[in-house]
């Protein structure tokens, strides 16, 4: 089986097209984040300033409890009565744009940077 001229240009584009899909996604210059926004049942509910050193925050409602922590410059959900605990184990968020979900008690968590202005990131036609 030989390698035909057509066979060698798709070989290249893909190769440059995974190259720029991961320098895109691992060096790309991340924009530290210094407000947690927390929305329950898609209203803003609390904003958290991630610079001030404030450790842990509860938020009981009517679907049920999450503990928020924070350290460093973000923010993680401890502990949660939610049945799949996937918002526990998400993991620790900073990045603008990062968001923790938590369905069964309509909790929204997310990272905005109130001082930078980040312009458009797209534009759909």
């Amino acid at each position: 089986m030989r390698i035909r001229k057509g066979d060698l240009l798709i070989f290249v584009v893909l190769m440059i097209i995974g190259f720029f899909t991961f320098y895109n996604n691992f060096f790309r210059d991340e924009i530290t984040g210094n407000l947690a926004i927390l929305e329950i049942d898609g209203e803003i509910v609390e904003k958290f300033n991630l610079e001030t050193d404030l450790e842990t925050y509860r938020v009981e409602t009517e679907y049920g409890y999450n503990v928020l922590e924070f350290a460093d410059g973000s923010v993680s959900v401890v502990e949660a009565d939610c049945p799949d605990q996937i918002c526990v184990h998400f993991g620790w968020i900073k990045t603008v744009g990062q968001t923790i979900v938590c369905l069964p008690h309509k909790l929204i968590i997310r990272i905005a940077n109130e001082t930078a202005d980040l312009g458009l990131d797209g534009v759909a036609y």
